[in-house]
């Protein structure tokens, strides 16, 4: 009795470990830059913002640090510039989109316009993750499907389909 309780608990603890390994792979869209840097070790991040290079076609993130917390006198500022390869631009409706190992294409960014200015920002489902322990940069842009069910409240339909109007996130 004893063994069968045994291998009854190992059969689920291995089951629940594939569990807990499928869903910590992380999202369909990591990319990291491969840029690195390094600033101050105990700065902040004073202004983050996405460029697109039309000459390269590449979408950089830049990223300014500042000690201004740590400085008794005048605060320094470091500005870096991260690349994020693998990201498309579709001038024609002004959005980013990155493609998954699986063949999706995913939108990542937008165009905004205000007024004059025009600035890139993500869009909902994306996000940029910007790394500093101890001074050391990494900057990881990281999405996930627009119709992925972590994207919206649960669905009060009978049939259990939620259905996403990609639209009505863009606009």
């Amino acid at each position: 009795m004893s063994r069968c309780l045994f291998f009854l608990v190992l059969a689920f603890a291995l089951i629940s470990f594939r569990t807990l390994s499928a869903e910590d792979e992380g999202p369909p869209i990591s990319i990291t830059s491969p840029d690195a840097g390094t600033t101050f070790a105990y700065g902040t991040v004073k202004t983050h913002s996405l460029i697109w290079n039309k000459s390269q076609k590449v979408l950089v993130a830049r990223v300014t640090f500042t000690d201004a917390e740590q400085n008794l006198g005048q605060p320094n500022d470091d500005t870096h510039e991260f690349r994020l390869p693998g990201v498309r631009f579709d001038e024609a409706k002004g959005i980013f989109t990155a493609t998954t190992a699986k063949g999706e294409i995913i939108p990542v960014a937008r165009i905004k316009k205000a007024l004059f200015i025009k600035t890139i920002e993500t869009l909902p489902n994306a996000r940029i993750r910007i790394l500093h322990p101890r001074g050391n940069l990494t900057v990881i842009l990281e999405a996930i499907s627009p119709n992925d069910p972590a994207m919206h409240p649960a669905n009060s339909d009978p049939d259990g389909t939620h259905k996403v109007d990609i639209d009505k996130i863009l606009n």
